[in-house]
């Protein structure tokens, strides 16, 4: 399902196009990306994107490219996880390496903020303890609650941060 296109004073939200393929592989592929995405991006595209704007199932699954002007700035999911309850949507996020410490995500996140109450859903992340960056970008957004989890294979510390209406 495609998601809706939103915009902000700055960026849109918008599915991505095949064209937008080497900017998302090198956000994908960036140190700092691998690192806190977990999962396996060793070998990025864009195709299970495009599968996932196929789906007819009811689960919630959201993708967009995030872009300034025809430029693609970062990845940004909302969707339903093994991490949510029914009432709940994961926001995953990267940001392009170039585009860092701009302000995207607070102005992303500000405008996600008043688009939940309709969708009638709270938005939680999953965010490894050592990612300060993230933690204290949600922190803006306003920590509601923020559930330590422990990766039983792994041993990775990581939260579940429900975010504020």
């Amino acid at each position: 399902m495609y998601p809706p296109i939103l915009k902000s004073k700055q960026f849109t939200l918008r599915p991505y196009q095949q064209v937008d393929e080497e900017r998302a592989i090198e956000t994908a592929l960036d140190p700092v990306s691998k690192r806190f995405m977990g999962g396996n991006n060793e070998n990025p595209s864009l195709k299970k994107v495009f599968e996932v704007y196929q789906r007819t199932d009811d689960r919630w699954f959201w993708i967009w490219g995030i872009y300034k002007d025809d430029l693609l700035c970062g990845h940004l999911e909302l969707k339903e996880t093994e991490n949510t309850n029914e009432n709940e949507l994961e926001i995953v996020y990267m940001i392009h390496p170039k585009e860092r410490r701009k302000g995207i995500m607070t102005e992303i996140f500000s405008l996600l903020k008043t688009k939940q109450k309709n969708w009638g859903r709270r938005i939680i992340a999953t965010v490894s303890a050592d990612n300060v960056n993230s933690i204290a970008l949600l922190k803006k957004w306003g920590i509601d609650k923020k559930e330590p989890r422990l990766n039983s294979e792994t041993g990775e510390a990581s939260f579940k941060i429900i975010l504020s209406k």
